[in-house]
């Protein structure tokens, strides 16, 4: 398939490459390897969102909290993706490596609230809902953000 150059009044034509797989297919492929068999499928797909950079890692670890109930489950997702990304020499995609390093860090750095807050989740159900009703969120990483800030603070 060929296309004209910009300018009309060039006779000649240069040929279309949409077969070869551009950034996109590049880096989706990327996260479909880091996060191939991980973990439940939920918590699978909920990592592969991250590392897609549809989700933020906050509201990563809310639904990873939430779904896993367990932080050393959440822990041990959190460990295999960050060695997959260390181990895959073809993880050179620096904003795949950049969202795995974000959520590592930002797990590490509340490890310790997060697990009180699980433990406290797991006694009453509805502390988390807090003192001040909720409000609409715009979206669902919006709304899991939330959520990761409200563990964190009762934490």
């Amino acid at each position: 398939m060929t296309t004209p150059f910009p300018d009309p009044g060039h006779a000649t034509t240069r040929p279309l490459r949409r077969d070869q797989p551009g950034r996109e297919g590049l880096e989706a492929e990327l996260v479909a390897r880091l996060t191939r068999d991980v973990g439940p499928e939920s918590a699978r797909r909920t990592l592969l969102r991250c590392l897609d950079g549809e989700l933020s890692p906050r509201a990563t670890l809310a639904m990873l909290l939430l779904t896993q109930g367990s932080v050393t489950a959440v822990r041990e997702l959190v460990d295999e993706i960050t060695a997959r990304t260390d181990e895959d020499s073809r993880a050179g995609d620096s904003l795949v490596r950049d969202r795995a390093d974000a959520l590592t860090r930002l797990f590490v750095e509340n490890e310790a609230a997060c697990a009180r807050a699980v433990a406290r989740w797991q006694a009453d159900p509805t502390f988390l809902e807090g003192p001040e009703p909720w409000t609409p969120a715009v979206d669902e990483a919006s709304y899991f953000e939330r959520v990761f800030d409200r563990v964190l603070a009762a934490g």
